[in-house]
């Protein structure tokens, strides 16, 4: 089944889509502006240094609280509530006039980030409860050309209208995109049988005995922790390769982030030909991923490195849609938020780690030296995860899962 056939079957994912879409190119507007607003007000390259932070750390506390809330709650009710309570908080970034008042949109920063942290785990767990089963391949290989949509788009448009327009307007955009993301939310019709959670749902987390005893989830949550741990240095890398290696200025980390973004809307067009063992394919496309950075670490002209960025991407993107896809059908819908929120919590912590570790490693290595330790990161992580699905047994795992819904 083609890509535009499941579109026109899923209309409740649709609204999902279009309203993550909306939602997702509003926050890159206010990135883009809120870092000029606070160069503007500090000429300090350590504030947004420090609004990074702040948007990372609240994923730790709350994005575990956002799984327990989804497989307790009405998904849908909630995702509607928090674009709501975000749409008026993002227009108060336009009393932060002086350099006395930073503190000020730190603290938005940071509500905000709470409020990012709570919406991904319910929204990820929202969609195997929305489409067919066999369509979830599908329908994540759209995600990804949502993630590749919202980074052409916003990144790209975002700088546009901050330059031409002013700082002012992109809050102001974003408060009116959380407003029509909530309007294409309540015009979703959930399923009447998952309307209503599950009364074994009452625990606030998953517990350690079902993590420990299930070899597939401890699998998910190892690679949310490893994976990030390289794709933050590799997310700073893209950078300083348009910035330091080829001297390109900001016109060349434009350009970077468009290639990147196009590479994740390629990945999405594979979904054809991924219909079976998605998890040895996971494996050999974050081993092609390695391959890309080592290439990366060679290349002679920027044109041949944003090349390789994008098939980077391709490939990055199309490992996303197998390990999801596989998750998405192994885990029962009473654990999905919690699971969900739970390496949503990880992953971010990791990459906020592993950000904050490039920069200390770039006065150690070269930018090229770093990719090249980089992509072998990545192959030796292929070969761990080879070795855990090798183990795996996807049937006994998903009945063993069964037994523990809780």
């Amino acid at each position: 089944m083609s890509l535009f056939k499941v579109w026109k079957k899923e209309e409740n994912y649709q609204f999902l889509f279009w309203a993550g879409i909306i939602n997702g190119i509003g926050n890159r507007f206010t990135q883009v502006a809120l870092f000029s607003l606070l160069f503007q007000l500090t000429g300090s390259g350590m504030a947004i240094g420090i609004v990074l932070a702040l948007r990372m750390l609240p994923f730790l506390l709350f994005a575990p609280l956002g799984g327990i809330m989804a497989d307790r709650f009405s998904k849908k009710t909630l995702l509607i509530t928090l674009d709501l309570l975000r749409a008026p908080l993002v227009v108060t970034f336009l009393f932060a006039q002086h350099s006395e008042e930073v503190w000020m949109i730190y603290a938005i920063a940071c509500l905000l980030a709470c409020g990012e942290a709570l919406y991904a785990p319910i929204r990820v767990s929202s969609i195997p409860v929305l489409v067919k089963r066999d369509r979830l391949i599908h329908v994540n290989s759209i995600e990804q050309a949502l993630v590749g949509s919202i980074l052409v788009i916003g990144s790209s448009s975002g700088g546009l209208i901050a330059h031409y327009v002013g700082l002012s307007f992109p809050f102001l955009l974003n408060s009116v995109a959380f407003l029509l993301s909530a309007f294409l939310l309540w015009k979703i019709k959930m399923p009447t049988n998952t309307t209503t959670p599950s009364k074994k749902s009452t625990t606030i987390a998953l517990p350690k005995k079902v993590i420990w005893q299930s070899t597939v989830l401890m699998t998910f949550l190892f690679i949310a922790i490893t994976m990030p741990l390289a794709n933050g240095i590799d997310n700073v890398l893209m950078s300083v390769y348009a910035l330091d290696v080829f001297a390109m200025g900001e016109l060349g980390v434009g350009f970077t982030y468009a290639f990147l973004g196009l590479g994740f809307m390629i990945s999405s067009l594979f979904s054809e030909f991924l219909k079976r063992r998605l998890l040895m394919l996971t494996v050999f496309f974050i081993a092609l991923e390695g391959i890309g950075h080592i290439l990366l670490s060679i290349v002679p002209s920027f044109l041949t490195a944003l090349m390789i960025v994008m098939c980077i991407t391709i490939v990055g993107g199309i490992s996303n849609i197998c390990i999801d896809t596989v998750m998405m059908k192994m885990v029962p819908s009473s654990m999905r938020g919690r699971l969900f929120g739970a390496m949503q919590a990880i992953s971010n912590t990791a990459l906020g780690i592993s950000m904050a570790s490039a920069g200390f490693l770039l006065e150690i290595f070269s930018p090229r030296e770093l990719s090249l330790i980089v992509g072998l990161a990545y192959l030796c992580f292929t070969a761990i995860y080879a070795v855990l699905f090798a183990k795996l047994n996807l049937v006994v795992e998903k009945r063993t899962l069964m037994r523990h819904i809780i």
